[in-house]
């Protein structure tokens, strides 16, 4: 049986709608899951028009109503879901309420048993933020709608897995996050992950905070006082672990092979180096709820929205990705 994967509209005045139908339009991805659009059937039929991609959407108000059939898209359309008129490329915190009106109808439907999973389009963090929500990020919002304490982000290069110690936090902050329980229950969660995925005795290698790894204290003793002691104790557990590796080698270090896993120590300590890779090969999972979770490597990418050439590689990756995991 194929899993049944939820797929929430993101941001319409983005690219959301847009990659949505697109990866729709691919009959491989009917072949891999069964997709359920949540969001606003007025929104994809408009996009589909701009791409000229001839797919049917009809509106249901309940998963028992969907039929899974290339060519016709099925549409939950939430009770409470209320969506303005597209104005491509501007911010709206209209939108971002009907982006937490779609994803709390996917978690719903994620922890009640009716989806196996489900995908996110990419939502515009102010709007999300003036509608209301007063969160770091969606993650913060999805744990508290599910009851959850211990999510986190992966991010997916290829077959490298990655995450971070400190995600979405100021950057004066980082160092107070870096503490050694931190790291050594985020090398537990990544390798966990990837014994999950199937990766045969993994490696997860934990990056360093300063630069040359501090240089032996010169400059900076994060390694020598809370990062080897976490790596060590990881390895008293018995989990294949290396490091403090240099951050500015880790990422041609894995994509040669060495490395399965990346516990970087900050968000853009990973995600630079995850986002030079092709979107095709890149993806970012939500990990610890009720249901498995992923969204796209990007944004909402509002200067080229409506504009019909919007790239859902990443979109894909993640479908892929979420099939992977419910496996």
């Amino acid at each position: 049986m194929r899993p049944r994967v939820a797929m929430t509209m993101g941001d319409a005045n983005g690219i959301g709608p847009e990659i949505l139908v697109k990866v729709l339009a691919d009959e491989e991805l009917w072949a891999g899951c069964d997709p359920l659009l949540i969001g606003d059937v007025a929104v994809f039929e408009q996009i589909a028009g701009v791409v000229g991609i001839e797919l049917r959407f009809r509106a249901i108000t309940e998963v028992a109503q969907a039929r899974f059939t290339p060519g016709v898209a099925h549409v939950l359309v939430p009770s409470d879901l209320s969506v303005p008129d597209v104005r491509w490329g501007v911010m709206d915190p209209a939108m971002g309420e009907a982006v937490a009106v779609c994803m709390r109808a996917a978690l719903r439907l994620g922890t009640d048993g009716e989806v196996d999973g489900f995908v996110g389009a990419p939502l515009n963090k102010l709007a999300f933020h003036e509608a209301g929500y007063d969160y770091l990020d969606e993650l913060a919002y999805f744990s508290e709608v599910t009851g959850s304490t211990e999510a986190f982000f992966m991010g997916v290069i290829g077959d490298v897995l990655t995450t971070a110690i400190a995600e979405h936090v100021p950057f004066s902050a980082i160092q107070g996050r870096v503490t050694k329980q931190n790291i050594l229950w985020t090398t537990r969660n990544m390798w966990r992950v990837l014994n999950q995925v199937g990766v045969a005795d993994p490696t997860v290698a934990v990056a360093a905070l300063n630069p040359h790894a501090g240089e032996g204290g010169l400059l900076g003793t994060d390694e020598i006082e809370t990062i080897i002691p976490a790596i060590e104790a990881a390895q008293a557990e018995g989990i294949n672990v290396v490091g403090p590796v240099p951050a500015d080698v880790i990422f041609p270090q894995a994509l040669r092979g060495d490395f399965d896993g990346i516990v970087g120590m900050y968000h853009d300590q990973v995600n630079t180096g995850r986002k030079l890779q092709p979107p095709a090969t890149s993806a970012t999972l939500y990990m610890g709820l009720p249901v498995v979770g992923a969204t796209t490597a990007h944004g909402t990418a509002f200067d080229i929205a409506g504009k019909g050439c919007a790239d859902p590689a990443s979109l894909g990756a993640a479908v892929r990705w979420v099939c992977s995991l419910v496996s």
